[in-house]
């Protein structure tokens, strides 16, 4: 046997010897993913056994499906109506351009401050672009604030009509009484909908269309199961009463959810803040050594690229920990 062949000999057996490390690898690593991600569905009550929450949460998917083909249709939004949505969920009492103003200037602000400590044009654009961050950042959470309230006005709310039902007042006369009796923002939706009714339009007409304008996914399955109830008839207060159950079951679920990525969340915070920080600490220290980087070509660049890192690995870490239920 030759000097080639022994080394080809060789170079298959490493060559397979690779490869079946390899395999093993990506064995394990599927077997770690698989055992996490049943760890993970029973923690969250995702599990084969049909439980009354889990069952509950199965009829509130099955209930996404409306009832009629047209409204299943995605309708085109306009970026303006984007806009204005994103706005009134943020629950901004002012107009979009009142508080774009703010943040230019706002923005502008963090520019002048930036550039008058670093004196570079591109710290003084990072800094903007840091300001409108910070911005984006709060008003997400205001919209998961608002988002969070308005829920567990619903509970309330429905909590309210399924009683005023068994008083026997009609449904009509129990949204009335939530519109008086709870404040924003479930309060004024209601009190649209007794108004619509009130100068003519059929109830269900009013329910559809305000459940149309709305973003709230409870709220759309409170209007489609109160449609359906009222085409098939039955008892609106035990209906009521199971759309609190669901509604809860789905309010207990995003807190653990919240729980469970709560790490996550830390985590982005911390390497988001951490290299601004340090990069602020050891300019005001030792300047001398920051200097190649805000004088130099190629030290601005790497700047402008850390930003631009920071902005990808919050966009990834915001899709991470984002669990759609």
């Amino acid at each position: 046997m030759n000097t080639d062949t022994i080394s080809l000999l060789i170079n298959i057996a490493v060559f397979g010897l690779v490869l079946s490390l390899w395999g093993i690898g990506v064995f394990l690593w599927v077997g770690r993913y698989l055992f996490k991600l049943k760890a993970v569905r029973r923690r969250l009550g995702i599990t084969s056994d049909v439980d009354k929450d889990s069952e509950t949460l199965r009829l509130w998917r099955d209930m996404q499906i409306q009832q009629d083909p047209q409204q299943a249709q995605t309708k085109k939004v306009s970026l303006r109506g984007k806009i204005n949505h994103w706005v009134e969920d943020a629950g901004w009492q002012v107009p979009f351009r009142v508080v774009l103003l703010a943040v230019c200037s706002l923005a502008f602000l963090g520019f002048l401050f930036v550039y008058i400590i670093f004196g570079t044009v591109w710290l003084g654009i990072c800094g903007a672009f840091a300001v409108v961050f910070i911005f984006l950042q709060y008003t997400e959470n205001r919209i998961s604030n608002q988002a969070t309230l308005f829920e567990r006005q619903l509970v309330d709310a429905l909590g309210v009509a399924a009683r005023s039902l068994r008083a026997g007042h009609p449904l009509v006369g129990a949204f009335q009484l939530i519109s008086e009796e709870i404040s924003k923002p479930i309060g004024p939706l209601f009190r649209q909908i007794h108004r619509q009714q009130a100068f003519g339009s059929d109830l269900r007409e009013a329910l559809k269309k305000i459940a149309e304008n709305s973003r709230n996914r409870e709220f759309k399955l409170f209007a489609t199961a109160v449609t359906v109830q009222m085409q098939s008839g039955g008892n609106l207060a035990d209906l009521m009463d199971t759309l609190v159950s669901v509604i809860r079951a789905r309010i207990w679920l995003n807190k653990r959810i919240r729980v469970l990525t709560a790490q996550v969340q830390f985590s982005k915070i911390v390497l988001i803040v951490m290299p601004i920080l340090l990069m602020f600490a050891l300019r005001v220290i030792n300047p001398a050594y920051m200097e190649p980087l805000f004088n130099t070509t190629t030290g601005k660049i790497m700047i402008v690229a850390m930003f631009v890192l920071l902005v990808l690995g919050w966009w990834m870490m915001n899709r991470m920990s984002k669990i759609d239920f």
